[in-house]
């Protein structure tokens, strides 16, 4: 007699997905009712009795859609723990400028989180935060750009002269396409002449 080799399943210790009838039948109900609320009540059982034989003909695959199998698992984020990523040095200089126009809204939404309305008679306050510097692989169009981010929030981007050379000090580095950390300086700009608040990001890095 030849031995039957053991199935896919029994070889990597699976468990084949299995579902209850009663739960199909409960569902089919739930459904017949849903029905039968909005077209007649006449509906209610005829409409459960072939929602059940379908799901009973289909309960192996609706048993599988529920299981999620590694591969299609989401993909795990990219690592930002600041502990586990490089910080670069503090210099206290603040002379790399950010791209920041278009985040204005946001820049102000997270000023606003964290300190007190601004005080009018200032012309100009800075507050102090840790950066993302995240390369920007997804862009089409500038292979360099760097997206900055504070509190997981993108408060502008470095783009050309000053992506090409922070992405060459990566490398300098053996930290290319990674994420690293600086000191960012948001400073709050009270024009003069009843003009609207804008606010500048400055990043604590030296790019030459």
């Amino acid at each position: 007699m030849t031995n039957r080799p053991p199935s896919d399943d029994n070889r990597n210790g699976a468990k084949k997905p299995e579902i209850s009838i009663l739960s199909l039948l409960i569902l089919s109900l739930f459904i017949g009712l849903i029905v039968g609320a909005g077209i007649d009540k006449s509906f209610i059982l005829p409409v459960a009795l072939i929602t059940a034989i379908i799901f009973y003909i289909k309960r192996d695959k609706i048993a599988a859609a529920d299981i999620q199998t590694p591969s299609s698992a989401k993909p795990a984020e990219p690592n930002r723990s600041i502990e586990n990523s490089y910080h670069w040095p503090d210099l206290g200089q603040f002379s790399c400028a950010v791209h920041a126009e278009p985040y204005q809204k946001m820049i102000q939404q997270l000023v606003q989180e964290n300190i007190a309305a601004p005080d009018q008679s200032s012309p100009a306050q800075p507050l102090i935060y840790t950066a993302q510097l995240i390369p920007d692989l997804s862009n089409p169009f500038d292979t360099d750009i760097i997206r900055v981010e504070i509190h997981q929030q993108t408060v502008g981007h470095l783009y050309g002269e000053s992506a090409h050379n922070f992405r060459d000090q990566l490398k300098e580095k053996q930290l290319a396409d990674q994420i690293t950390f600086c000191k960012a300086l948001i400073i709050i700009v009270n024009p003069a002449g009843g003009k609207s608040l804008y606010y500048c990001v400055m990043l604590d890095l030296t790019l030459s």
